[in-house]
């Protein structure tokens, strides 16, 4: 259907061509047949005059005017289809220009205008009698009339249109379907496998033209495509498993943080259980409600140490219906022993009852930490750190998704701390990959650039706010889960 459509609008293209030099043809045939007209009329008055008046000058040398006046009325009354008439030199009959021609016995032509059509034609030839002009002979012929050669011509040239219209329609489909559909419909059936991902897809041109070269540039164009993106895919892969190593990486730096302050948060149960033990041992009436604390501590213990292998096990990314608040209520108590150290309170303030998201809970666990754990790092003893999460409508900030016109629903978690804040131009880079303020040794510079690309992966995005002296501001969009 497409070739058709190509071929009909070849012919279309060519078809006006065809019209005008048709109707050029035409106009120059009727303006030349006019002129021949004309030509013939002028010849054949011009010799009827010159007859006339050579026989007029004869018969006024011989016979005087009277007779010459006598002939001159009995020729016009019987003429039919001329009329032929006398004129006298000092007559005002004439046009102006065509009088002094007389007068100076030149012949003269003239037509006499009768409104838009044409009039008739005059042919005046002086009457010479004993060596002076006496008069004239005016054959006046009446204009030829063209119209039914003109209906003849229009008639001739419409159906010469319509031959011609149909014979370049024809031969426009036979040769367009042959010569450039067939091509073009074996590289459109190529693009349209390219754009559905099969780079495979070869044409074989049939012929030695432009369309042969194009089928050619096509192939090697895909064999090209190929080639790139199996290095793409390669590289791809190669980045995703740097990435995840870097992740991984951060996530044991911060395992190792969090170790000293677990190992100290372990020491308190392992008393109790200690102490309950020898209390089952010297008192069996109360082993029973011992046992019971001996087992609550151990469960505690449990989960702490289940908390932290399930942060720093390695794993591959798995989105998953998620629920935000959830991750950040089952995280905090993580972080609290890495915060008591400082003093630091973290709390958590939970605006909404639910916040469904689908994610990697490791991945954006991860990222909170590294949010988390940057603010406790900025806070003074004793300080606070809040984290908050609400129900919120945002557009990405500029320069990260300019397909995304609309504001999106989703969920924004807020991690806050009272520390002395930065300065603006270090504001402008804590999202870049290792650099860091803190003295070497302390930290990767990985945290917050992690913490960005992974919800940047997660279709959301994170703005940062500090001014010195009041704290920083970091706030994690995540999108709502669609349905």
């Amino acid at each position: 259907m497409s070739v058709v459509r190509l071929t009909l609008k070849l012919a279309l293209a060519v078809l006006p061509g065809a019209l005008v030099v048709v109707a050029a043809a035409a106009v120059l045939e009727l303006g030349r047949d006019r002129a021949e007209f004309e030509a013939d009329q002028r010849s054949d008055d011009q010799a009827m005059a010159s007859a006339f008046a050579d026989a007029m000058g004869q018969m006024w040398e011989t016979l005087g005017a009277q007779a010459v006046q006598s002939a001159m009325v009995r020729i016009r009354a019987s003429g039919a289809h001329y009329r032929i008439s006398w004129i006298a030199p000092s007559t005002g009959e004439l046009p102006a220009d065509e009088r002094s021609a007389l007068l100076r016995g030149e012949e003269a032509f003239w037509r006499q205008p009768e409104g838009s059509e044409l009039g008739w034609l005059h042919a005046v030839v002086p009457v010479r009698a004993r060596g002076r002009v006496v008069g004239a002979v005016d054959v006046a012929e009446p204009p030829v009339d063209l119209r039914a050669h003109v209906r003849r011509t229009i008639r001739a040239t419409i159906l010469t249109t319509l031959a011609l219209a149909a014979t370049m329609m024809l031969v426009t489909l036979l040769v367009g379907g042959w010569v450039v559909g067939a091509p073009v419909s074996a590289l459109i059936a190529q693009a349209r496998r390219g754009a559905s991902g099969d780079l495979r897809a070869r044409s074989h041109p049939r012929q030695r033209d432009e369309l042969g070269e194009l089928t050619g540039e096509l192939n090697r164009m895909f064999d090209r495509l190929e080639a790139a993106a199996t290095e793409v895919r390669a590289k791809t892969r190669e980045r995703f498993e740097a990435l995840e190593q870097l992740r991984h990486a951060e996530r044991l730096t911060t395992v190792g943080r969090l170790a000293s302050s677990v190992a100290h948060e372990l020491g308190t149960p392992l008393n109790v259980i200690a102490g309950r033990a020898r209390l089952v041992v010297e008192d069996e009436k109360e082993a029973r409600a011992h046992a019971a604390i001996i087992i609550a501590e151990a469960e505690r213990m449990t989960k702490i140490i289940r908390q932290l292998l399930d942060y720093a096990r390695r794993r591959p990314p798995q989105k998953e219906e998620y629920d935000l608040r959830r991750l950040a209520s089952d995280l905090l108590p993580l972080l609290a022993t890495l915060a008591s150290k400082k003093r630091i309170a973290l709390r958590l303030e939970a605006e909404t009852s639910a916040a469904p998201v689908t994610a990697d809970p490791t991945q954006v666990q991860q990222a909170l930490t590294n949010l988390i754990v940057n603010a406790i790092q900025a806070s003074a003893d004793g300080g606070t750190v809040d984290v908050v999460l609400r129900a919120a409508r945002g557009r990405p900030p500029a320069g990260l998704d300019d397909r995304v016109t609309d504001e999106l629903d989703g969920f924004e978690l807020t991690v806050r701390d009272h520390g002395p804040g930065m300065a603006p131009e270090v504001l402008a880079r804590v999202f870049e990959p290792f650099f860091t303020t803190k003295p070497v040794g302390e930290s990767t510079g990985l945290g917050l650039s992690v913490a960005h690309d992974i919800v940047e992966e997660h279709g959301g995005w994170i703005e940062a706010a500090s001014e010195p002296g009041r704290g920083s501001r970091f706030a994690m969009f995540l999108p709502r889960r669609t349905a």
